[in-house]
């Protein structure tokens, strides 16, 4: 019999993690709830993975074997695969993933914003259900202060040296001390791949295809190192990033160690899942995504995210996997475009949750799809994060939330706006059917086209919904510590 009356407040782990457990989160002592929820949505897994591009999926064509488990996984799923973040940084894109909302509706612009306590959010719904909440993340900047644990029972978060198989073995065991019977909403969030690029050498040796040059096992200075930590000591982020001179051959090499970091993860949440499974059956419902991508060097901009609006960093991986009796089990593919903001209003509809009077939600129900039915096209929309280097962008005029890119996608186009650029220079258009790559900027070719002046009028809509920004308050000692330490703060 489990003691219901000795919650823990803020355990430290070994220096890593932060542990909150709330009142009631031990298995049976949970009132009511479970017995109502049905069997075929008892158990739902929300696997996120950091910094994780969708086309570096082999499922998705990429040519070394970087996801056979996940490949199985949403290949006997519902797999969308227009999927895209509302920016590419992490805590704004789970934001808006948890909350079914935009940035300018949830408020979170940076990666140190709190999301808004009075904003409904998917743990919190799930628990009022009578799911018991578990959250394992491995991220430095997911620490409790940002809000995105609000509602889960125990929220164990660890900073970016938690890897694969720690985060594997922390969420293991959590989830294993509940019963078969007990109803159970868990979200495992994997830091890797994300700089540093560090996979096990083994690995790093199979996917380097007999490369003997720099980097040959690893790229940065420290695994799980962040800010200048993350990149190698003589090449430092600016270098690295902003100024790559490396030859092209070492570039390639780097990119196939970040493809050695998925498998790695790949290999570790085949590992999660079985172990789910042993402990609790095999009727999970397992939604998989991430919070946004990588840039490997597109536009001259390399591993790293954030300051742009490139395919590679707002494309994203999302599957619905359903238990073998479930009346949704099936291969399913959508073309559709989709966005986070649509996995909370999904789920809530999936696992029959109680959305408060008057919610507000960007996202819609993605059921119709998973059923194999239609919806009706409608436009996404992303921006950029804030940017920490502005003398290393190109294009960009202000550096406050008002000036951030934004892009609208819509049928096989998109739209990238720059505010405050002069107006010949202040769009980009790409038809993604035909330049997936986004290297032929079509606007000034089109700029008298129907539809280019429809997508405009979208963005604009869109943006003057956010323009007005209260200013965000002044930032904690431990925050400004966080963003110095990833080299974003003096």
């Amino acid at each position: 019999m489990p003691d219901c009356s000795l919650p823990s407040l803020g355990v430290p782990l070994a220096g890593l993690a932060i542990v909150v457990t709330l009142a009631g989160a031990q298995p049976g002592c949970r009132s009511g709830g479970p017995a109502t929820i049905p069997p075929t949505r008892r158990h739902v897994l929300l696997l996120t993975i950091d910094t994780l591009r969708a086309d570096y999926l082999s499922a998705n064509g990429y040519t070394l074997p970087t996801s056979p488990f996940l490949d199985a996984l949403i290949g006997g799923g519902t797999t969308f695969t227009r999927a895209v973040t509302t920016v590419p940084r992490t805590t704004p894109a789970l934001a808006s993933l948890l909350t079914g909302t935009y940035p300018q509706t949830n408020g979170v612009r940076t990666l140190v914003d709190r999301l808004d306590a009075g904003l409904a959010s998917l743990p919190e719904l799930a628990r009022v259900r009578g799911y018991a909440t578990v959250a394992v993340v491995s991220n430095h900047i997911l620490v409790p202060e940002r809000g995105l644990g609000r509602g889960f029972d125990v929220y164990d978060a660890a900073d970016d040296a938690r890897d694969a198989a720690g985060t594997t073995a922390a969420a293991l065991g959590h989830l294993q001390r509940y019963q078969p019977d007990d109803a159970v909403f868990a979200w495992v969030h994997y830091i890797d791949p994300h700089v540093p690029y560090y996979p096990p050498p083994a690995l790093a040796t199979a996917f380097g295809a007999g490369y003997e040059g720099p980097y040959r096992l690893h790229f940065g200075a420290a695994k799980g190192g962040i800010g200048d930590e993350a990149y190698p000591k003589r090449l430092g982020k600016a270098a690295a990033v902003y100024r790559n001179g490396l030859p092209d051959h070492v570039n390639a090499h780097i990119r196939r160690l970040y493809a050695a970091d998925i498998r790695n993860t790949d290999d570790h949440i085949a590992e999660l899942v079985h172990g789910l499974r042993a402990a609790l059956g095999n009727d999970w419902l397992i939604v998989f995504t991430a919070d946004h991508g990588e840039s490997l060097g597109e536009n001259g901009y390399f591993f790293d995210h954030g300051d742009y609006l490139s395919t590679a960093e707002l494309h994203v991986p999302l599957a619905f996997a359903f238990p073998t009796f479930d009346p949704l089990h099936g291969s399913r593919m959508v073309t559709d475009w989709v966005s986070l903001i649509d996995i909370m209003p999904t789920l809530a509809e999936l696992l029959d949750l109680p959305l408060p009077s008057g919610s507000q939600l960007d996202g819609r129900s993605l059921v119709p799809l998973l059923r194999g039915d239609s919806l009706p096209a409608r436009p996404v929309f992303a921006e950029c994060g804030e940017s920490f280097f502005p003398a290393l962008l190109h294009g960009r005029v202000h550096f406050d939330i008002g000036g951030r890119l934004r892009a609208v996608m819509l049928g096989t186009k998109k739209l990238i706006w720059t505010p405050g650029q002069e107006p010949d220079r202040a769009y980009e258009l790409y038809d993604l059917a035909s330049d997936p790559r986004e290297t032929a900027d079509l606007y000034r070719g089109q700029v008298a086209d129907p539809d280019v002046a429809q997508l405009r009028a979208l963005l604009d809509e869109w943006y003057r919904r956010g323009s007005s920004v209260p200013p965000s308050p002044p930032l904690s000692a431990a925050d400004h510590e966080r963003l110095r330490a990833l080299g974003y703060a003096n």
